[in-house]
């Protein structure tokens, strides 16, 4: 039963919720990221260079396991999560930004992932072994739950502009929900194999702290750039929402190993539903401000 939830139930929820990033998008928005180029250079450049050794500093702070650890790196070097586009759009950032950013990291993950991977298991395990990354998969990744409902999400609303307006608001209320269905089902379908006791705590604290940290790196880019606040927390969502599943494939299809994927599960149930929270209360607060402008005005 949990094979066919992840196996179905999962990916469906999953083209859905890009539908919904889709009707928030036009290619004038995809224009105007590419007239600034330096936001996308910048915030690739800051996830690929700091993200990992940020996760390797961590872990040895936490004394996490070597396993773990190489784990933890491999997660931080993974691209930004499809997910992380429709936590933008939730929390009203600039969700082309996003898209744009996701895009570029995935289709350097191919030749990234592999270097820094290696890296850490000779840091932590004293053994650079040879990684391969699943580019098909990656690739059919990409192109069945980021660019084709994206797309069909964008065409939807070039046919019906007006329908698409009344539709984003409460479609971003229903993502929300999707997302949650999403992280649960990703716990209850690998919870079993988690670490436990101390070993759990201490990894859990330690994905927390560097979901925080990942936070506080992307919106001090983002600020340094002087992009303006929607850019800054996109910013800020796209650092911390790392792609789960791609960082799952590399693990158990390149390495054999079960152990490699155990951070990444501990993730799913300690920073990346504070990921979540956090673009909330963002939408939140955005959308009253939004509701005062209109109504003073």
């Amino acid at each position: 039963m949990e094979s066919a939830w992840s196996q179905i139930l999962g990916p469906a929820i999953l083209f859905a919720l890009m539908i919904v990033v889709g009707l928030q998008l036009s290619v004038a928005d995809f224009r105007r990221v590419l007239e600034v180029p330096r936001a996308v250079v910048a915030g690739t450049a800051g996830q690929i260079l700091f993200l990992p050794a940020m996760a390797a500093a961590i872990v040895y702070l936490f004394g996490i396991e070597p396993m773990l650890g190489v784990g933890a790196v491999l997660l931080a070097a993974a691209p930004g999560a499809a997910l992380s586009n429709v936590l933008t759009a939730v929390a009203r950032g600039h969700v082309a930004l996003s898209v744009t950013l996701t895009a570029v990291s995935s289709v350097l993950a191919v030749l990234t992932i592999p270097g820094l991977t290696a890296l850490s298991m000779h840091l932590f395990l004293g053994d650079a072994a040879e990684v391969r990354v699943p580019f098909l998969e990656v690739a059919g990744q990409l192109v069945l739950y980021l660019l084709l409902p994206i797309l069909l999400g964008m065409r939807i609303r070039a046919w019906r502009p007006d329908s698409a307006a009344r539709y984003i608001q409460w479609a971003n209320r229903i993502a929300i929900v999707g997302i949650v269905a999403l992280t649960v089902l990703g716990v209850m379908t690998g919870s079993s194999d988690l670490p436990s006791g101390a070993a759990f705590g201490r990894s859990a604290l330690a994905a927390l702290v560097w979901t925080v940290c990942a936070m506080g790196l992307g919106w001090g880019i983002a600020t340094l750039l002087r992009l303006d606040l929607r850019d800054r927390f996109t910013f800020l969502i796209e650092f911390s929402a790392r792609n789960l599943g791609l960082a799952m494939i590399v693990a158990l299809a390149s390495f054999q190993s079960l152990e490699l994927a155990l951070f990444g599960g501990v993730y799913s149930m300690s920073g990346f539903p504070l990921v979540i929270g956090t673009a909330v209360l963002i939408g939140r607060i955005a959308g009253r401000r939004e509701a005062a402008a209109g109504s003073s005005g």
